[in-house]
């Protein structure tokens, strides 16, 4: 009977033991939102989500869509602007009009709980929906960020009001591993001199020291020749080329290089171009716009990408 009773004790105490440690680790769980919720925009502005989570998100920057798709979000996604081509399924989605010219009537007619965008042009469209969303009980927050730390931030700001923050958590931490595999990978290598070309007419179209391709080719392992020019895009002559002395060119293939015809050809064709290191060791490469230039979960594909060109021989 007393060998019973201390058997019967022992059991009580573990299972004591294990519901304590239960509660131990719910209480250091944090708790998800349950809505409404509120957030500052990259814009400042104060936004609040009333339905929350959203059931129908419409996006007019293909950024922003790519966010939502990375999150699992795609089933929600109910209309996009017409250059958001990927994932292959944002074919099948409502358009709501392209990226310069979104329709309000378009967008307002899907009756979005939340709508995302991102700056510059699309400010006055933001201005446009912000009071008609509020009245159905939508809001619209707007994703402009500055550079790689900025695309962190979005990803987590878009978990928040999504309810995905598990995932949006989890996402920024993969892309943080690889882009710091990158970084580790490179850092005892000399950092070629980098120029990067997406569009020429007359001068050449190129990226300065605030622009986000400017903080990736670093983290590549490279330096961009403008690093030490302000602004973010910039158009130059040959001069300030020629005495950079570029080791390695990228040609951003997308609609600009296209519509001009930048090839590596042509630079090769150049007045004067046959005397950089980058045209005589045949050191010009081409690499997908949108890896560069969309502020979304692939900048790390970018990053990785920009380091295998620029330093082959650690990516063999």
């Amino acid at each position: 009977m007393r060998q019973k009773i201390v058997a019967i004790a022992v059991i009580l105490i573990i299972i004591a033991g294990i519901a304590g440690v239960a509660i131990w680790q719910l209480s250091l769980t944090p708790e998800k939102p349950t809505g409404p919720i509120s957030v500052i925009d990259d814009v400042g502005r104060n936004v609040t989500i009333t339905s929350y989570p959203p059931e129908r998100i419409v996006s007019l920057a293909p950024s922003c869509t790519e966010i939502l798709f990375a999150l699992g979000l795609g089933d929600k996604v109910v209309g996009v602007d017409t250059y958001s081509d990927y994932p292959e399924e944002t074919e099948n989605i409502t358009k709501v009009g392209s990226f310069a010219a979104i329709s309000i009537e378009g967008v307002l007619g899907l009756e979005p709980d939340l709508v995302l965008a991102t700056g510059g042009v699309q400010l006055t469209v933001v201005e446009a929906l912000e009071e008609p969303l509020g009245e159905i009980g939508g809001a619209i927050v707007v994703l402009y960020p500055k550079n790689v730390t900025g695309v962190f931030e979005n990803i987590k700001m878009v978990g928040k009001i999504t309810g995905k923050i598990d995932e949006a958590n989890a996402l920024v931490a993969n892309m943080e591993s690889r882009i710091q595999e990158v970084i580790d990978k490179t850092e005892d290598a000399p950092r070629p001199r980098v120029y990067v070309e997406f569009y020429f007419n007359g001068g050449y179209r190129s990226y300065g020291s605030e622009s986000m391709v400017n903080e990736m080719i670093y983290k590549a392992g490279g330096i961009n020749i403008f690093a030490g020019f302000a602004g973010t895009h910039l158009s130059i002559s040959d001069e300030p080329i020629f005495t950079a002395k570029p080791e390695v060119i990228i040609i951003i293939k997308g609609a600009m290089s296209e519509s001009c015809g930048l090839t590596p050809d042509v630079i090769k064709s150049r007045e004067g171009w046959d005397q950089l290191s980058a045209v005589e060791n045949d050191r010009i490469y081409e690499i997908y716009g949108v890896l560069l230039t969309r502020p979304g979960p692939r900048i790390v594909d970018g990053i990785e990408a920009l380091a295998i060109l620029i330093h082959p021989e650690l990516f063999s």
